[in-house]
């Protein structure tokens, strides 16, 4: 039994680049290195970094206005939704950090703060690649980042608007007030925000755009998603800390098909339906359920 659960874990993770970068993370499947975990992600994120105001756009400035229409509006709400995404994750972040330190899940926790406060600027780092591409690509009108945004909401479907604009503040309150768990966060936060919604969502943009139509738009995705693969591979390390309960994971797995359909039906439906399983897959690799198959 021991050696099939071994090899079922080993498949679920060679199946998720998420789980494939970060199995070394001292200890997916083990409570071994605890005390080391959060160091792994601290030299990952140094050697991960990058400028959001290096990549070229022009080229894209100049495609984006001889796309067919119908293309044009399956990108803008897919590139509106990312650009109002990441400023909300940004500035939500902050209360994990403080949860962390309150939950004391480590013997390193200030290390453990200090890996939060390291995607919080991955995150801003983001939200400067989005904002450049509302104004220079997609060109939504607006003075600064704040009215653009304003301005890229009207592109995305209300149910998107509400885990990120209704939903996730109210996890950070509630992270802040001290009246909920590190683990609904990190569910919440990575699991499904960074682990589904924006896991798809960049996988629609990424295949959309492999005929190079958008080189500089695609070339930043591509290094958001890499970043994204290790805050979903730290969020999954957290749970494995605080190991929750067998309601609460399955609540989870219930929630990861609502997360998958925020984009609508701007991203195709079995590639929501893939998304959405990823997070039964992750949960398997750490030894949280027995099976992905229940998602």
């Amino acid at each position: 039994m021991a050696d099939e659960r071994a090899r079922d874990t080993r498949v679920a993770i060679l199946a998720d680049p998420n789980l494939r970068d970060h199995k070394v993370m001292g200890g997916m499947d083990s409570f071994a290195n605890r005390s080391s975990w959060p160091n792994f992600f601290s030299r990952l994120v140094a050697r991960l970094q990058w400028n959001p105001g290096a990549i070229d756009l022009a080229p894209d400035a100049r495609e984006w206005q001889e796309l067919p229409a119908e293309r044009r509006d399956r990108l803008m709400t897919l590139l509106a939704g990312f650009c109002v995404a990441e400023d909300a994750v940004a500035e939500q972040l902050t209360p994990f950090a403080d949860a962390a330190r309150e939950a004391t899940l480590v013997s390193q926790e200030s290390l453990m703060a200090w890996v939060f406060f390291l995607q919080r600027r991955d995150e801003q780092r983001h939200a400067r690649l989005f904002d450049r591409i509302a104004a220079e690509v997609l060109e939504l009108p607006g003075a600064d980042a704040a009215e653009r945004r304003a301005a890229a909401r009207a592109h995305v479907p209300p149910a998107f608007l509400e885990l990120f604009e209704e939903r996730l503040p109210a996890m950070a309150a509630e992270l802040a007030a001290g009246r909920t768990g590190l683990s609904e966060g990190i569910a919440l936060y990575h699991m499904l925000l960074e682990g589904v919604v924006f896991d798809v969502g960049q996988y629609a943009l990424l295949d959309d755009l492999a005929d190079g139509a958008l080189p500089g738009v695609r070339e930043g995705i591509e290094r958001v998603e890499r970043d994204e693969r290790w805050h979903v591979g730290f969020g999954l390390r957290c749970l494995i800390e605080t190991q929750p309960s067998t309601d609460f994971l399955d609540d989870l797995l219930q929630r990861a098909g609502e997360a998958a359909e925020a984009w609508g039906d701007v991203v195709p439906a079995a590639m929501r339906e893939h998304s959405a399983r990823k997070v039964a897959h992750r949960l398997h690799a750490a030894q949280l359920i027995e099976s992905p198959a229940v998602a």
